[in-house]
């Protein structure tokens, strides 16, 4: 008996060092690229993925700065798998390559464990990313009037029933995302995962309470969703692009309206319009506790200076009659586009996963199956391209914008769009760039900047007595906020009669 429980144990451990020895081999497979992170020569897989769970934004930033002065790329490891670590001079290369040759989709279902989460559905159809970009931002200007209306409805359910000078507490991320249980559901189980090796996931998701709560929220919102879907596949209406109607006018509708062949199934459609909803709110809801965060650190000069935007174009637009009133809010947008600077909803973008060797015109070559990313945090935040990257400075880019019109007066090109919230940019590439950049910023945009207007011109905020700002938290390469963080509010006096 005694002999058998040694030949066990020496068996056990036999097969754990070979995995061991196995898996060091393929953290160094690509072998021309610097491998940042632990300097034990002879980490474990599971380690470095620790490192950069735990570490992540700094690990990006060491290689970044090394990378610059070397061969321009570097490599870090995570349980998925190692990333390889572009430089921004392939931007332009690597933003048209066709998704048969690297996929961003791919890449994204590989980052969030589509077949834990369900997000797998991504690479099956992309019917909702042609939604966002062809039936939802060109009728914005017509969505206006009742997401306005939608969003007074909101806040007075949401907020705090307050009066003038009684100032109370309340919580951001709760009251700008009621939803958030079913978000950090979903984010848990990626986080949770991520941490441990592949070959334990099947075993530990069933055991996560997050796992379990996902799978229900998503087959709550199908069960509610597929009734109306069927409904709507055996009317088969066509909307109208240039009317608002609210019987039409919404997601749901031009998904059953678009879907052909198999995506034309009501449990696909629900599914896919779940997903759309915990990916909008979940980084739509980030950049408004963040903005808030913001403002309020920055002072009564800012706020001030944003409420007398408000007051200007309010004044010039008979009562925002104009749904384009908001895009001339340059300042909030200016406010918008630094806070995602500084708290990006990840450090990485550009992600790609190649499906077919390819060799860049650099002469740098990808293998089949090499996953693919851009230090987006890092060369954003580099000082060559942002001055004082440390400091948060709200007007930035209105002055950077202001200053393009003054120098280019006569250019009718020269309008400074590149400075605005929802402008990709070469060193800017928080939503991606090129044909591949994120259809959902310009809808993301509008609803911030609604939300902000009425919150600036209505309520007063401050931090908790001797706190500042809130820090957020960081996991692999994904930005969270607390959410049971604390802020106090007050209503305003006199306020400025906005939608």
């Amino acid at each position: 008996m005694e002999y058998t429980v040694i030949q066990l144990l020496w068996s056990s451990a036999s097969v754990l060092f070979m995995y061991y020895l196995i898996d060091l081999l393929s953290i160094r497979k690509h072998t021309g690229h610097p491998l940042i992170g632990n300097s034990w020569k002879i980490a474990p897989r599971l380690k470095l993925n620790f490192d950069f769970f735990w570490d992540g934004t700094r690990l990006l930033q060491e290689g970044y700065q090394k990378a610059r002065y070397k061969s321009g790329t570097f490599q870090l490891v995570r349980n998925q798998g190692n990333i390889v670590i572009l430089p921004a001079s392939l931007l332009e290369e690597l933003s048209v390559l066709p998704s048969n040759v690297a996929s961003p989709h791919g890449a994204l279902e590989h980052d969030l464990l589509g077949s834990y989460t369900g997000l797998n559905l991504i690479l099956e159809s992309r019917i909702h990313h042609s939604i966002v970009q062809r039936k939802l931002t060109p009728r914005l200007s017509l969505l206006t009037p009742a997401l306005e209306a939608e969003l007074r409805f909101a806040l007075q359910e949401s907020f705090p029933k307050l009066q003038h000078d009684n100032w109370a507490e309340f919580q951001p991320y709760q009251i700008f995302g009621k939803i958030s249980a079913r978000l950090t559901a979903l984010f848990r189980t990626i986080v949770i995962l991520r941490i441990l090796p592949q070959w334990v996931h099947p075993l530990v998701s069933v055991l996560l309470p997050s796992f379990w709560r996902g799978r229900h929220y998503l087959q709550q919102g199908k069960d509610v969703l597929e009734p109306k879907i069927r409904e709507l596949i055996q009317e088969d209406h066509t909307s109208t692009p240039d009317s608002f109607d609210p019987e039409t006018s919404n997601v749901l509708y031009w998904l059953t309206e678009s879907a052909k062949g198999a995506d034309r199934d009501p449990d696909t459609i629900a599914h896919i319009e779940v997903l759309l909803a915990l990916a909008s709110v979940h980084t739509t809801l980030l950049r408004m506790v963040n903005v808030l965060y913001d403002i309020t650190a920055s002072g009564h000069d800012l706020v001030e200076e944003l409420r007398d935007e408000v007051q200007t174009v309010f004044n010039s637009e008979e009562a925002w009659a104009n749904p384009g009133s908001y895009d001339r809010l340059y300042k909030l947008d200016s406010v918008l586009r630094e806070s995602q600077r500084m708290s990006p909803p990840t450090t990485l973008g550009m992600k790609r996963l190649f499906k077919e060797d390819f060799t860049f015109s650099s002469g740098l070559h990808m293998s089949k199956g090499t996953y693919v990313c851009m230090p987006i945090f890092a060369i954003e935040n580099d000082p060559a391209n942002t001055s004082n990257p440390e400091q948060f400075d709200g007007l930035r880019n209105y002055r950077a914008r202001c200053s393009v019109q003054v120098n280019k007066r006569g250019d009718a090109s020269a309008d400074g769009k590149e400075y605005l919230f929802s402008s990709p940019g070469k060193t800017v590439l928080n939503f991606g760039y090129g044909k591949s950049a994120c259809p959902g910023r310009f809808f993301a945009s509008l609803i911030i900047k609604m939300l902000f207007v009425k919150l600036l011109t209505e309520y007063d905020f401050q931090f908790l007595p001797g706190r500042g700002r809130p820090s957020n938290l960081m996991a692999h390469e994904f930005l969270f906020s607390w959410p049971w963080e604390k802020m106090v509010v007050r209503r305003r006096g006199k306020t400025v009669p906005v939608p």
